[in-house]
């Protein structure tokens, strides 16, 4: 996995320092991996190196006859200055390690805190530089531990989409980060489908069982898709404009496919009598029904 190899890229440069000249077999041996993906490894590595990224600054390493050496293991272990902002993303990057330990690990939050006090004192910042996050980490690590041992979890999401809070049973694959906000992509069971659930918005959150591995998904755009109907009888350009419809006259039917009820029912209510749903009738009824309870609340306020 990923995490699992910036470990092992991380813990190559100490260990190739102390072992300069070491066989390439015998390394792939001693961090569990084949031959292919450690020569794939060393390539990664020599693009890395110490800020400034010139030639003089990436890892000089040579593993061409078999045999694994770093030239310039000395140049990389000289003590650096950390600039301001490289102090700042440090105890920003710490700070994030804390808030996502698990309760029980106090031992490995003092560490880290030891690292946080000793840092913000030689950069004279103060050590409550803290990332204000609305992402609860316990259910960030929850997850990710769920993640790598292919664990469902049960999950009380708030979907601002259609307004409401629902339970659900997913089978957590990967986060991602789209934008300012980080996601979980997952399989959903209620949903029969792939989601992408916005991590803030998840409530609550516990292990399910193991994660199965066959899933059977109804996500194709055919079963999804919502054919509906409607009567058009003012405002033609907004209309036009919001159910992407080409041609329409007053009074005609217009037919449309949607892949969201939910939307379907918002995009009518905001035409504001601009238009009728005339299909389907479950749609239209639930129409009805929102409608109705907004102008009870006008009546009693």
């Amino acid at each position: 996995t990923p995490l699992s190899r910036t470990s092992r890229l991380l813990d190559l440069v100490p260990y190739l320092t102390s072992h300069q000249g070491i066989d390439l077999n015998i390394l792939a041996q001693d961090f569990s991996v084949s031959s292919s993906q450690m020569v794939a490894d060393l390539t990664t590595l020599w693009m890395c190196g110490l800020p400034g990224y010139t030639p003089l600054e990436l890892m000089d390493l040579s593993f061409d006859s078999g045999y694994v050496t770093i030239h310039n293991a000395d140049t990389l272990a000289r003590p650096r200055n950390l600039t301001i902002e490289e102090a700042i993303a440090l105890l920003l990057g710490l700070d994030l390690v804390v808030q996502s330990m698990p309760p029980d690990r106090n031992d490995l939050k003092e560490i880290a805190q030891g690292l946080i006090d000793r840092l913000s004192l030689l950069a004279n910042l103060p050590s409550r530089t803290r990332v204000d996050s609305n992402v609860n980490e316990l259910i960030r690590t929850m997850i990710t531990s769920a993640i790598s041992k292919k664990q469902a979890v049960k999950i009380q999401y708030h979907s601002l989409y259609s307004d409401e809070v629902s339970k659900r049973t997913i089978h957590p694959l990967e986060f991602r980060v789209d934008g300012t906000h980080e996601y979980l992509w997952a399989y959903c069971e209620k949903a029969a489908g792939f989601r992408s659930f916005r991590v803030d918005r998840i409530l609550e959150s516990s292990i399910s069982g193991p994660r199965t591995e066959s899933f059977q998904s109804s996500n194709s755009t055919v079963a999804n898709s919502i054919t509906y109907s409607l009567q058009v009888f003012s405002r033609f350009r907004d209309v036009a404009e919001r159910f992407s419809l080409d041609e329409m006259e007053k009074g005609s039917q217009s037919p449309g496919t949607s892949y969201s009820s939910q939307w379907l029912l918002r995009a009518v209510m905001a035409s504001a009598g601009a238009v009728e749903l005339t299909s389907p009738q479950e749609i239209r009824s639930h129409i009805a029904a929102t409608a109705s309870g907004l102008l009870d609340r006008y009546k009693a306020g």
